[in-house]
């Protein structure tokens, strides 16, 4: 039988999605690679509302975004209005999507987008330590993504006091000031699988081989792979 490649997109921030603080240039390419090793033809566009015209042969949708300040050069309100609408055509279908890192701030006048992904950065709340080598905590036993997965370290952001939606299954957590703060969650309803990753600073948080296998395992997931399937990876 022959192999189907799956379709990926991977929004990179640009327009008013983008972030001063991340080169999401760089951090897209290592998320396309990282895709293209179990089997998507991962392909990277500028978060624009052109990228978001020709959804309907997509199969997975990340977004590696931010959020920002509209410039004199950005697209109109109007052209995002319209643009959201196609993306939500694209989840009402079914769609599955990645939301990674400062994602959860995106589309903040939307507020559809926190609820597919499931939660949200909260300005004025959420927070981060330093960057620093970090400590990610892996609840193996709570989804298939996560299944035999263990503990790991990397040099990250680990994004703190997060708005989380009922429903998340919560993948992976760090500790801070005594408590424990969700890093990863998976989320379903219906037909929709969604998957929110607040790891992926820079290209240093994918030098981690554990910290690339969970986010393979996602995409797997999403996209409807079995359990057997994710577990190889």
């Amino acid at each position: 039988m022959k192999h189907v490649m799956k379709h990926a997109i991977v929004l990179s921030g640009a327009d008013r999605y983008d972030g001063r603080w991340h080169d999401h240039a760089a951090t897209s390419q290592r998320i396309a690679e990282i895709l293209t090793e179990v089997g998507f033809d991962a392909r990277i566009r500028a978060c624009h509302p052109r990228a978001l015209e020709d959804l309907a042969t997509v199969d997975l949708l990340v977004a590696n975004t931010a959020s920002g300040t509209p410039g004199a050069d950005d697209a109109s309100d109007e052209d995002w209005v319209r643009a959201f609408a196609l993306l939500s055509a694209y989840v009402a279908r079914g769609g599955p999507l990645i939301a990674l890192h400062l994602a959860s701030s995106s589309f903040q006048e939307f507020p559809e987008w926190s609820d597919w992904i499931g939660g949200a950065w909260i300005t004025g709340t959420s927070m981060h330590p330093p960057i620093a080598e970090a400590h990610v905590a892996v609840r193996t036993d709570a989804h298939p993504i996560v299944a035999g997965l263990t503990d790991f370290t990397l040099y990250d952001e680990m994004y703190s006091f997060l708005a989380l939606h009922p429903g998340n299954v919560v993948l992976a957590t760090h500790r801070y000031e005594g408590q424990d703060h969700p890093l990863a969650w998976a989320r379903e309803a219906g037909l929709r699988r969604a998957v929110y990753d607040a790891l992926g600073h820079d290209v240093r948080a994918y030098d981690s081989p554990e910290r690339v296998r969970l986010l393979q395992r996602e995409a797997l997931w999403v996209t409807g792979a079995g359990d057997t399937e994710i577990a190889l990876v």
